[in-house]
This record gives structure tokens, C-alpha cells and sequence, in this order.
């Protein structure tokens, strides 16, 4: 593994900040490294809040598990990520999601105590950690839409629509992910997915190419959202 404030180098939280300011953070936190197997649990939901996390290797899949046991996956993180940020100020007394190890993942621990002292006397960290917790609602936010969606069709149409929104004239989408990861993140089963996407192919309203989806027919997957 590599030096370790190379890696949280490109966490979000120290955006701005040099190796020898992270160093010195680290030093102030008592952090702890643990390494977790895949599948393996890192924090519970009905675990008390002690530790936020930066992911030093592998990745990590973050799930609100339901009374009713219906478990949504709600995101997947990655090298230099933070997990668990929105604890830091929560007067929760434990973590609202868990977060399991999708592969072997070395996960970088800091006390929450600690972060607190620290956040308090680093104003510009403090932003950067509020910046990560708002972007973090617009996410969720943007989530809770897409959940909302009770069609196959219309989850992938809003999903879609989603990638350009920030490019309105774009009509190609390069995937970021697989096939099943595009599923776990719709809530949806892969084959079901790959089914709808032939139709829509059919349909000539999207073509696909590997991981490259061109848009052809737009104005249907914004009434598919409508209808």
C-alpha cells in the first residue's frame, strides 16, 4: 500500500492541503488502520457513532437497511472517499446506514472526538467537510427521485437524463460503471435491466455499445419519466 497521506491526499476533506499539513493532522487524531474482507461489515446501523472513515484501498458499498428488511443500496464508495462524514456533527447516537467491504478494503479510522478537536481548530478543513456533507444531500436527494420511479424503463430514463443534465445538447453517455452496478444502483435486477434496455434498443430510443449509450429519441425518455 502506499504512504498513506498520498492516498487521503485526494480525499475531498483535504482539498488545499499539502502532505506536510496532512501529516500533522494525522498526528493529532490517533487514527487506526483496519482491513476488512469482502462482505465484511464496517459500521452497523444499530452500532454507536465512534470513527468516520477514509477508504485507503479497495471499496465500500453504503445500504439503509428497512424494519420491513428491504435493504436499497444507496452508494458506492471508493479510494480516498470519506465514509461516515455525515456523524460527525449528528446527534444520532448511531450510524443511520452500514457500510460493507465490497472487496478486501483497507479502511483508515478516526475517532470522532478527535475529528471534532481538530475540525475546530482547522476552519478550512471544517469547510471542506461541510462541503462534502452538502454535496453529500444533494445526492441522496437526487437518490429519493430516482427511488420514486416504479418502472424499470422510467428509473433508466431518469438515470440517463441525469448523466446530461449537466451537458443538455450531449446525446452520449459514457458509463462509469458495469452492467451490475448500474442495476445494484437503480434497485433493480440485472437481467430485468439488460431486458429493458434491449426494448428501449428496439425502440430505437437509445443504442448501446459496450458501455456507451447514445441517446436517439430524448423527448421519449422525458415522457417516460411523465407517464
Amino acid at each position: 500500500m502506499a504512504d498513506v497521506p498520498d492516498i487521503i491526499a485526494h480525499c475531498p476533506l483535504f482539498k488545499n492541503y499539502s502532505n506536510l499539513q496532512i501529516r500533522e493532522f494525522l498526528a493529532g487524531t490517533g487514527y487506526s488502520i483496519s482491513r476488512y474482507k469482502k462482505n465484511q461489515l464496517i459500521f452497523r446501523m444499530d452500532q454507536q457513532i465512534t470513527h468516520v472513515g477514509i477508504i485507503l484501498t479497495g471499496s465500500v458499498e453504503v445500504q439503509k437497511i428497512f424494519q420491513s428488511g428491504r435493504l436499497i443500496n444507496l452508494i458506492y464508495k471508493e479510494k480516498g472517499e470519506i465514509i461516515a462524514e455525515g456523524t460527525v456533527f449528528s446527534s444520532m447516537p448511531t450510524y443511520p446506514c452500514q457500510v460493507s467491504a465490497r472487496e478486501t478494503t483497507d479502511i483508515l479510522l478516526l475517532p470522532r472526538q478527535c475529528m471534532l478537536r481538530v475540525l475546530g481548530r482547522n476552519p478550512s478543513l471544517l469547510t471542506n467537510l461541510l462541503q462534502l456533507m452538502s454535496d453529500k444531500l444533494v445526492m441522496l436527494n437526487t437518490k429519493i427521485e430516482l427511488l420514486s420511479y416504479c418502472s424499470i424503463q422510467s428509473k433508466i430514463a431518469f438515470s440517463l437524463l441525469y448523466c446530461i443534465k449537466a451537458h443538455p445538447a450531449a446525446q452520449v453517455i459514457e458509463l462509469p460503471y458495469s452492467k451490475k452496478t448500474w442495476a445494484e444502483h437503480l434497485n433493480v435486477p440485472r437481467p430485468s435491466l439488460c431486458r429493458e434496455l434491449k426494448n428501449l434498443c428496439r425502440s430505437d430510443i437509445i443504442r448501446i455499445n459496450k458501455r456507451t449509450i447514445t441517446i436517439v429519441n430524448r423527448d421519449h425518455l422525458e415522457r417516460m419519466l411523465n407517464g
